[in-house]
């Protein structure tokens, strides 16, 4: 097996509403404002005073210091509080960047101590710029380990992924540089222990997925995969169950040009200790975008394909507003998702709902059921003076700085959900 070398020492699913599956089947008015429920968090006084603590560490720093996200975390997060050593206490750890020194970024370990909080462990990053970070036990003893990935901030550049742990108030590199494109945290192997599964790509020249295992000492090599190069990149990697029998795979996302959105589905698992592609481009290509994920809530992954809707045979591709169908592996007859922008379909009427054929893409689109042909939702675009002067029974579906979409609906507490107009 192949090992990693280690080095000891300091170192776009868009919108998902869930609008017509929530509302719909649990026979609610389709006027329900979903926004209405929430509530701005407040701090606890322990959040306040570790907030406290983590900016007046920062001012006295002799160049300052200013909290900084992984580039690829869509949260709002700078201060992350858990549990790092399992000893029943939480933890708190932030990344800050130095702009003006040869090291830039940086992180820090506060403990609680007595009654205030205390800086314990520091990191000094490998790079310009924090790409990436996850917490999770990848050393399988119990506890939480810290996983950067670092860059110079160059695209098409190298990344290079560190994993720390901690324990008595000291952090310890067990992997350093390791280089990737994107990385995830699962068991593919099913030993019961996580591993870490790597994609590293640089266009026309190599991509290939590895798995590595802790064995205590190091990161051993389970197994390597070669993968198609001759790509544009890839815009999504995740990871979990891909069927109910609990069998658990990855989903990568790969875009085939940089002009288009052509794209397809790369599925792979592991069998008998073996990296296995289950899924490809033959199965799973579209003229789209659509990250995999878990839309429907069911535990298992999803991936997406377009679905032309019914009765829109002979009208030009580029005019059909198309759906997004999702499917599981191993089932590509029977899909278990339905959605526009968003909008999501009862997976019991995938099949009795289609778009009206005098929808008219990007301006005005109709829903309508397939055996009676009465509306049960609409879409609309709108200018933003118009969607000021609108009808108070349209809602907000996007907005943009120059257009509002908005949609409406009735419900009349039916069977299926869905009332009619």
């Amino acid at each position: 097996m192949k090992r990693v070398m280690l080095l000891k020492g300091k170192s776009s699913l868009g919108i998902v509403l869930f609008l017509l599956t929530s509302m719909m089947l649990s026979g609610c008015n389709l006027d329900f404002d979903p926004k209405a429920s929430m509530k701005t968090p407040q701090l606890s006084s322990d959040n306040e005073s570790l907030k406290s603590v983590v900016n007046q560490y920062l001012a006295q720093l002799p160049s300052g210091g200013s909290l900084i996200r992984p580039t690829d975390d869509g949260t709002t997060s700078l201060i992350r509080v858990l549990d790092l050593d399992n000893d029943g206490k939480n933890e708190a750890l932030i990344f800050y960047e130095t702009a003006d020194d040869p090291v830039p970024i940086h992180g820090v370990v506060f403990g609680y101590q007595g009654d205030t909080w205390e800086p314990q462990a520091t990191i000094d990053g490998e790079g310009q710029v924090l790409e990436s970070l996850q917490l999770a036990d990848l050393t399988n003893d119990g506890k939480i380990d810290i996983i950067a990935g670092y860059s110079n901030g160059e695209q098409q550049v190298q990344k290079g992924l560190s994993v720390y742990t901690y324990s008595h108030k000291k952090l310890e590199k067990i992997m350093v540089e390791l280089p990737y494109s994107y990385y995830v945290v699962n068991d593919l192997n099913a030993d019961g222990k996580n591993d870490l599964s790597v994609v590293y790509f640089k266009k026309n020249e190599f991509s290939s997925i590895m798995t590595y295992q802790f064995d205590g000492k190091t990161f051993d090599e389970l197994d390597k995969l070669d993968l198609d190069s001759n790509i544009n990149g890839y815009y999504n990697m995740v990871t979990g169950k891909i069927s109910a029998a609990g069998e658990q795979g990855i989903m990568l996302d790969v875009s085939l040009n940089a002009a288009g959105n052509s794209s397809y589905t790369l599925v792979i698992t592991m069998e008998a200790g073996k990296l296995v592609q289950v899924l490809g481009q033959d199965q799973t290509y579209k003229d789209d975008r659509i990250p995999s994920a878990d839309v429907n809530g069911d535990g298992i992954l999803e991936y997406g394909l377009l679905q032309k809707p019914a009765g829109w045979d002979g009208v030009a591709l580029e005019d059909i507003p198309w759906l997004y169908t999702y499917y599981h592996v191993g089932d590509a007859d029977k899909p278990v998702w339905e959605e526009f922008l968003g909008l999501s379909i009862p997976t019991d009427l995938i099949g009795k709902v289609t778009i009206d054929t005098k929808s008219v893409k990007d301006q005005y689109i109709k829903f309508v059921r397939t055996d009676n042909g009465h509306t049960v939702l609409e879409v609309k675009y709108f200018t933003l003076s118009q969607w000021d002067r609108r009808n108070q029974d349209w809602k907000l579906l996007q907005r943009t700085s120059d257009r509002v979409i908005g949609y409406r609906g009735t419900n009349t507490g039916s069977k299926n959900g869905l009332g009619e107009q």
